[in-house]
């Protein structure tokens, strides 16, 4: 059987190369047909090359192709990856620097806050189209999404269409990851239990029991072994180990608090904690340094190899390639994925997405339930649960009321703007975006 895969997104120089090293070094993989799509035909082209180049230097069978049709890049496939981000740097640059006007400061402001809700505003109706699109051009397909907020889109892909879905994230394979946790723990990789207990939402889910083989609750080691302050805290407040836990600030806005003077440029600046607001000059050059890449292959005869082949800085934390492996020869490994609840964390809304292990064979994606978060937590993680299904909602009905609603409960505006400050935000937010809002142009 052939193995067709799409990549919704196919042009990103930050996502491919890492994507197209695994399928050329797992097996299973030998032969398949790999569909790159994206809006911007020259760097989907570039990416094309580069993967096409690669797979001839390592003498593997990988049909690469590219296109700027995305029903053409779905047709009959088997998986579908979905990684985007409407209207790139410069939108999120946007998402981080109109709030800042108002004195609302993110450090990276992707998942919650105004700028997590803008970025679902742009992306999640993408998501909902691709998963619409292949129930009547793949029915049979899964859709494995990368694209943020992964919470908001997990839901609107499993509410817009029958096609099995569910996001992942790069931060999640770290509690499985043996030599992260060895570091953490300060013993051999082989000293401690896995798998272990793992739930919460995207960016902002925790290790809820760890243990080392000679019976030791390893909680109050990493503990004890921890300089980052966000661990001590989360340990003391909730006794769980966060993973990402740069992420978990902006669920808790008494954390989000800058350390030097806002002057009317906010990236960059010196958040406590350790932390500064993200920024997109440096985020730039991350993608700069790979289309250098791309683009100085693409120009040279070669050959290259995967050896010449540099890491990225999230390719140990893409396992897609692994999910798929482990469908397609029936492996049953585990991993973490976000999915609808419906249960699985049993003091969160069952409506809500929920980051979660799954066991991951021939038959599908199977999540494992893992009862109840700490009760503090799941309080917090509750309200942020809602306001991520409603976030949801407002991306896809373009609906004003109901964005109104979603900005005024917003926790981190709830504890930080008046009303009269929150609607002022959010129009000039809605202007700021408005060519990317097509569901809010009435």
């Amino acid at each position: 059987m052939t193995v067709k895969i799409a990549v919704i997104g196919g042009g990103s120089s930050m996502f491919v190369p890492g994507l197209v090293r695994r399928l050329l070094e797992i097996p299973c993989f030998d032969g398949a047909e790999l569909r790159l799509m994206d809006v911007d035909a020259r760097r989907v082209a570039v990416m094309e090359k580069l993967a096409t180049e690669l797979a001839d230097a390592e003498h593997r069978k990988l049909l690469v192709s590219s296109t700027t049709d995305r029903r053409e890049a779905l047709r009959d496939v088997d998986f579908a990856i979905v990684a985007i981000s409407v209207g790139g740097m410069s939108a999120w640059g946007s998402d981080i620097e109109v709030p800042a006007k108002y004195g609302v400061f993110m450090h990276i402001a992707d998942s919650v806050g105004p700028g997590g809700i803008f970025r679902a505003l742009r992306n999640t109706p993408i998501l909902a189209a691709v998963a619409q699109e292949l129930e009547e051009l793949s029915p049979h397909a899964l859709v494995l999404n990368y694209t943020n907020p992964a919470s908001a889109n997990a839901i609107a892909m499993a509410k817009s269409s029958s096609v099995r879905s569910l996001s992942l994230c790069s931060c999640s394979p770290y509690p499985f990851m043996g030599s992260w946790l060895s570091e953490l723990v300060g013993e051999d990789e082989d000293a401690i239990v896995l798998p272990m207990r793992v739930g919460g939402i995207n960016h902002c889910t925790a290790i809820l029991s760890m243990q080392l083989r000679d019976g030791r609750d390893a909680i109050p080691i990493v503990r004890e072994r921890t300089d980052d302050v966000i661990v001590q805290w989360a340990i003391d407040t909730f006794g769980v180990v966060p993973y990402c836990s740069a992420h978990w600030i902006e669920f808790f806005p008494q954390l989000q608090r800058l350390e030097e003077p806002y002057s009317g440029r906010a990236q960059g600046l010196a958040m406590r904690y350790g932390r500064h607001v993200y920024d997109m000059v440096a985020q730039q050059e991350r993608v700069s340094t790979w289309e250098d890449v791309a683009n100085a292959w693409s120009a040279d005869a070669g050959p290259h190899r995967l050896a010449d082949l540099p890491n990225g800085p999230e390719d140990k934390g893409i396992v897609v390639a692994e999910v798929m492996e482990s469908i397609i020869d029936n492996r049953g490994e585990l991993f973490i994925v976000n999915v609808m609840n419906d249960g699985l964390v049993s003091n969160l809304p069952s409506s809500s997405a929920v980051e979660v292990p799954a066991v991951v064979n021939a038959e599908g994606v199977h999540p494992v339930g893992i009862g109840a978060l700490p009760p503090g937590l799941a309080a917090v993680l509750g309200q942020h649960a809602l306001v991520e299904e409603l976030t949801a909602e407002v991306a896809l009905t373009g609906d004003r009321s109901l964005l109104r609603q979603l900005m005024t409960v917003d926790p981190l505006l709830d504890a930080t703007l008046e009303p009269h400050e929150i609607e002022a935000l959010t129009k000039e937010m809605l202007d700021v975006n408005a060519r990317y809002l097509p569901q809010f142009a009435h």
